[in-house]
């Protein structure tokens, strides 16, 4: 039995108890709470890897140039694919480029607006051109915003939406025709963050992008599940990147007049002062911490995590088990509020309901999968 039912059990059965001590609930919701919830139905098993091996694939990733992007192009390269880094900063990419082989035949950087929709064919065509059909595309390109959902302008949705979720749609809407065409092993996937899987950091419009950008991997993984593309939502959480730099790129036609917005009730933060000293580095993690429970997490570390994502086409990459409890409570939380006022009628306790076998089949692939010997973590 997965983890859900079992707290679903735990709820209903606490439910049933309040009736029984405090008269609070009726006789036919006390009822129907102490109904046990129905057997998890086969669902077949999950979509096997379309990629188990990526040496001679063709790689592309968005915001390559630096932190998380530029750490999954390096240990895709290490693993023999070519890589495409796309970026947006030309002293980012001399920088990044640094880290390979000069004039390496496996890589070519591609300067690339993920908001820019035809530039996404461009791109396409242009990699097509000097290595072939892009096999893995990692929409890695995001901005870390931090207005307020209650009160941010609109520039600051177009923005942040427009680099966080509509890049990763554009990048679909461009490479699933190519990828279902070339009929190879695919696989595409998503960078969203801990804030897409649990709310209340404060940066809101950045959550709803992140939280829409998993929804967006969910949805593919239904829909393409019986082709030759794989999907995975990639869940980092802290990594030591530039994303507190993510002003600096904003374009000047969706730049805010005034001061940023702030959530009601919170102070504006303070603007830094001219020859501001930077702030304080965080303090290096003990020596005895191993690379994949250190936090902020190295983006080569990260991207070893990726790697192993595609390689076992998992639906969701999340990297920072602490979470568990918050996200658990958030799901919990949902499943509280579907406790039926009066019991269900039996036909209503079907297989349908399920919508998709996808997330009973990620349970269970995960579970076969659970131990896992990734070098470097």
């Amino acid at each position: 039995m997965d983890k859900p039912q079992v707290n679903r059990r735990q709820i209903l059965g606490g439910l049933a108890v309040a009736a029984g001590t405090t008269g609070v609930l009726g006789a036919g919701r006390a009822a129907a709470a102490a109904t046990a919830a129905p057997a998890v139905p086969d669902m077949g098993s999950a979509q096997a890897p379309p990629i188990t091996d990526v040496k001679g694939k063709v790689a592309y990733i968005t915001g390559a140039s630096s932190g998380i992007g530029l750490g999954i192009a390096r240990v895709l390269h290490e693993a023999g694919a070519k890589v495409v880094l796309g970026y947006i900063d030309d002293k980012q990419i001399v920088e990044a480029l640094a880290f390979f082989p000069p004039n390496d035949p496996r890589v070519l950087a591609i300067k690339h607006d993920v908001m820019d929709r035809d530039g996404w064919e461009r791109t396409a065509d242009e990699i097509e051109k000097k290595f072939g059909l892009v096999n893995i595309l990692v929409n890695n390109a995001g901005v870390g915003l931090q207005a307020p959902a209650s009160t941010g302008t609109y520039k600051d949705w177009e923005w942040g939406l427009g680099v966080n979720l509509w890049g990763p749609i554009h990048g679909v809407r461009t490479f699933v025709p190519r990828m279902l065409a070339g009929k190879q092993g695919s696989q595409i996937v998503t960078t969203t963050s801990t804030s897409g899987i649990l709310p209340g950091s404060g940066a809101g419009i950045y959550t709803v992008s992140k939280i829409a950008a998993v929804g967006l991997m969910e949805e593919l993984r239904h829909e393409l599940r019986e082709t030759n593309i794989g999907t995975s939502a990639f869940v980092p959480g802290l990594t030591a990147t530039n994303i507190g730099r993510s002003e600096d790129y904003r374009p000047a036609t969706l730049k805010n007049d005034g001061p940023p917005a702030v959530a009601p009730g919170a102070r504006p933060r303070p603007a830094a002062a001219a020859g501001a000293p930077p702030p304080p580095q965080r303090a290096a993690p003990p020596a005895d911490v191993p690379p994949a429970a250190q936090r902020p997490q190295d983006p080569l570390v990260v991207g070893r995590f990726v790697l192993d994502g595609i390689l076992h086409n998992d639906l969701f990459i999340v990297l920072q088990p602490e979470y568990r409890q918050g996200v658990e409570a958030r799901c919990n939380a949902l499943l509280a509020s579907m406790v039926p006022f009066k019991p269900l009628p039996e036909e209503m306790m079907r297989r349908e309901y399920y919508r998709t076998p996808v997330f009973v089949q990620e349970i269970a692939h995960r579970k076969a999968t659970q131990k896992r010997d990734i070098p470097g973590t």
